[in-house]
């Protein structure tokens, strides 16, 4: 199971402050006893219930549109209805999930409207997390930027599955924001990147040519940062946002 845990930039650090470990793994309803929970056992229930849904969400396991009761969530995961109910009212702060009156919870569904805002304000927030870093990230930082792209040169070419292109494509944005040192920057990014993750899912799920280009495009936005290069660091981001953007349209149209 995948691990997506919120705050993302404080998980980033942890992480790579020390040897990463590996990261494992439309339409209609689906039951909640297929989505293979395990039981809650982590020190904060509502944690551990918010990341199980979370990833069971990014990866298609609930698809768009599913119910999520309460009452079958909490038995599956052996845990009362208040963290799960804690839970959902996060992923609805995530924009992963839509609590109506009445009606409960399920899995929102992403439109183009909602490809659309996303990436304009990932590349707002991106242009500034880039500038921020030129001139605030550390030579530790960037070295742990080095370290997520050597996660994925260092992959096999079996291991580089979609869900492992997609969480150290994240991951490497993550540190980017924490990079910049900018807590009100980093608090905005914390409340679009399950989207994000969501998107690039999708994308990974259609694209079998990602990963020639993924590392060198990264790379040159790293080796940009690292030189004080801020205008064609900044020139870069955007291009790359704009291009992620494309392809998820893309992926999205192919799908329809």
């Amino acid at each position: 199971m995948l691990a997506i845990r919120a705050p993302a930039t404080i998980a980033y650090c942890q992480q790579y402050s020390i040897a990463g470990s590996d990261l494992s793994e439309k339409a209609g309803l689906v039951a909640i006893d297929a989505t293979g929970f395990d039981p809650a056992v982590r020190r904060v229930l509502s944690d551990e219930v918010t990341d199980q849904l979370r990833d069971a969400i990014v990866v298609g396991k609930l698809r768009p549109g599913a119910r999520l009761r309460e009452d079958e969530l909490a038995a599956q995961m052996q845990v009362s209805r208040g963290p799960v109910r804690q839970a959902l009212v996060t992923l609805e702060r995530e924009g992963l999930v839509i609590i109506e009156r009445y009606k409960g919870a399920r899995v929102a569904e992403l439109y183009r409207s909602d490809i659309d805002q996303v990436f304009s304000l990932r590349r707002a927030l991106e242009t500034l997390a880039v500038e921020w870093a030129c001139d605030h990230a550390t030579k530790e930082e960037l070295d742990r930027l080095d370290t997520v792209l050597d996660r994925y040169v260092n992959a096999t070419s079996e291991g580089r599955t979609p869900q492992l292109i997609s969480e150290v494509d994240l991951a490497f944005h993550d540190g980017l924001i924490a990079a910049a040192h900018h807590d009100r920057l980093a608090n905005a990014w914390e409340a679009l990147r399950s989207q994000i993750l969501s998107f690039l899912m999708t994308r990974m799920a259609l694209r079998k040519d990602y990963d020639a280009e993924w590392e060198p495009d990264h790379r040159r936005i790293l080796d940009l940062i690292r030189a004080g290069d801020k205008e064609s660091a900044v020139e870069r981001i955007r291009h790359h946002v704009n291009a992620s953007y494309s392809r998820v349209v893309d992926a999205m149209e192919k799908r329809e």
